[in-house]
C-alpha cells in the first residue's frame, strides 16, 4: 500500500498538566502533522493541499472568434450611432431655421415688413447691408448690430465684425473651416479684411435668378420672398406664407465647389485654385467682372430655385454691372446668376410662416420652382 493510503493527517492530542482540559481551550502549535511520515507528509500535502487543478487559457481559435464577434457588433451599431448623431445634427438646423423664422417675423412686427434681400447703389457699385446684418437685434446680437455701420457699405466695416463666428449661422452637418479666408480681396486692401465668419443659411430669390434695377420690374410671378432693394410685406404673399420657402441651405467647404455661371459644370480654378461655395455672413456683394478678373468668384448670401438643389459644382452669383435693368432669368437667356441651395443632409427650408421643412433632391422642378415664388397664383403644397 503507497504511503498516501497510511496518511493519517489528524491533529495528535498532547496532554498537558497545566492546561486545563476544556473543549474552549485553543490547541497549541503542533511541529508534526498528524502521524505521517516525511513522504508521507510530502505526498498529503500536494494531493489535498499544494496541486490545485490548473486553469484552462484561451487557445488561438476562441481568441478569434471573440474578436470578431467584437468587430461584428461594432459594425451593427456604428450606423445606428451614425444615424443617432445625424438626426440631431438635423433637429439643430432644424432649430436654426425656425430662429431664423422667429427673427423676420418679428422684424415685420417692427417694421411691417420682411428686411430686403440686399440694399445696393448701382453708381458707384456698393453694396450697403444684407437680411443678416439688418436682422442682427433679433438675433439677440445687438451689441454686433451696434458695431455694424448701416450707412456705409459692408467692405468698410470693422474686420472684428466680419470674422464674429455667430453659431446660429451654422449647420452642424456642415464640415468647413470657419473662418474664411479670401486672398483674393488682399489687393484691394479693403478695411474689412479678408478674413470672414460664414453662414449656412441662404435668403430666397425664387426662381428668378436675375440681380436688377428697379428690382420692380422683376415680374412678380417670379419674384422670392428676398429681392435687393425691395421689402416684401406677409400681404405681398398671395401664394400664401405656409406654401412657401423663405430661406434654405447653403453649405460650403471643399465638397461643394462653384463654378462659372448659370448651368456650369466644371469646376472654377483660378489664380488661387479652386474656390468652395463658401459664403460670409456679412457680405453683401456679388459677383462681377472686376471681381472675376483677380480671380474671385461667390457664391453669396442668396439662393435662387433656378436650378435643382444640390446642383454640385455650385452655380456662383453673378451680376452683369453692363446689364443693371435687364431683369430676365438665366433659363430665358439673361446675364445674371445666382447660387442654388445645397445641404450635406436633406435640404431645409425655411418657408414663410415661419416653420421648417425638409426637400428632397429629387423634387419635382415646376413644383420646387412654384414653392419659392411670393404670387405666382398657382396652387403648391410643402411636400
Amino acid at each position: 500500500m503507497s504511503s498516501v493510503e497510511h496518511c493519517d493527517i489528524r491533529p495528535l492530542r498532547h496532554d498537558d498538566p497545566h492546561e486545563e482540559s476544556s473543549e474552549r481551550a485553543r490547541p497549541r502549535r503542533r511541529k508534526r502533522i498528524g502521524n505521517c511520515s516525511t513522504a508521507a507528509v510530502s505526498n498529503c500535502w500536494g494531493l489535498h493541499i499544494g496541486r490545485w487543478p490548473a486553469k484552462r487559457a484561451f487557445t488561438l481559435v476562441e481568441l478569434l472568434v471573440v474578436i470578431a464577434i467584437i468587430g461584428t457588433l461594432i459594425a451593427l451599431l456604428l450606423p445606428a450611432v451614425q444615424a443617432a448623431r445625424e438626426a440631431a445634427r438635423r433637429l439643430h438646423c432644424t432649430d436654426n431655421l425656425k430662429q431664423f423664422g422667429l427673427a423676420l417675423h418679428n422684424y415685420h412686427t417692427a417694421h411691417r415688413t420682411f428686411p430686403p434681400g440686399l440694399i445696393m447703389t448701382p453708381n458707384p457699385l456698393a453694396g450697403y447691408a444684407n437680411a443678416n446684418t439688418m436682422l442682427l437685434p433679433y438675433f439677440e446680437q445687438d451689441n454686433l448690430g451696434n458695431l455694424y455701420d448701416q450707412r456705409r457699405p459692408f467692405h468698410e466695416q470693422s474686420p472684428s465684425v466680419a470674422r464674429t463666428v455667430i453659431p446660429l449661422f451654422l449647420c452642424p452637418s456642415n464640415s468647413k473651416e470657419n473662418l474664411l479666408d479670401l486672398p483674393q480681396l488682399a489687393p484691394w486692401a479693403l478695411p474689412v479684411g479678408t478674413t470672414f465668419a460664414a453662414t449656412d443659411y441662404l435668403y430666397s430669390k425664387g426662381p428668378n435668378d436675375a440681380w436688377c434695377l428697379p428690382a420692380g420690374n422683376m415680374p412678380v410671378a417670379e419674384r422670392g420672398v428676398f429681392t435687393m432693394n425691395w421689402p416684401t410685406r406677409i400681404a405681398d404673399i398671395r401664394d400664401g406664407t405656409s406654401s412657401t420657402m423663405a430661406m434654405g441651405e447653403g453649405a460650403g467647404g471643399s465638397r461643394w465647389p462653384l463654378c462659372r455661371g448659370a448651368g456650369c459644370t466644371t469646376p472654377y480654378v483660378g489664380p488661387y485654385g479652386s474656390a468652395p461655395a463658401t459664403q460670409p455672413w456679412i457680405a453683401g456683394a456679388t459677383g462681377t467682372v472686376m471681381t472675376v478678373s483677380i480671380g474671385f468668384i461667390t457664391g453669396s448670401v442668396w439662393g435662387s430655385t433656378a436650378e435643382r438643389p444640390n446642383k454640385s459644382p455650385v452655380t456662383d452669383t453673378y451680376v452683369d454691372i453692363s446689364q443693371w435693368g435687364n431683369c430676365t432669368s438665366s433659363a430665358g437667356g439673361g446675364p445674371h446668376s445666382t447660387a442654388n441651395f445645397r445641404s450635406d443632409h436633406p435640404g431645409g427650408v425655411l418657408v414663410a410662416d415661419g416653420s421648417a421643412r425638409f426637400l428632397s433632391e429629387t423634387i419635382d422642378m415646376p413644383l420646387y420652382r412654384r414653392l419659392s415664388t411670393i404670387a405666382e397664383g398657382l396652387p403648391a403644397e410643402m411636400p
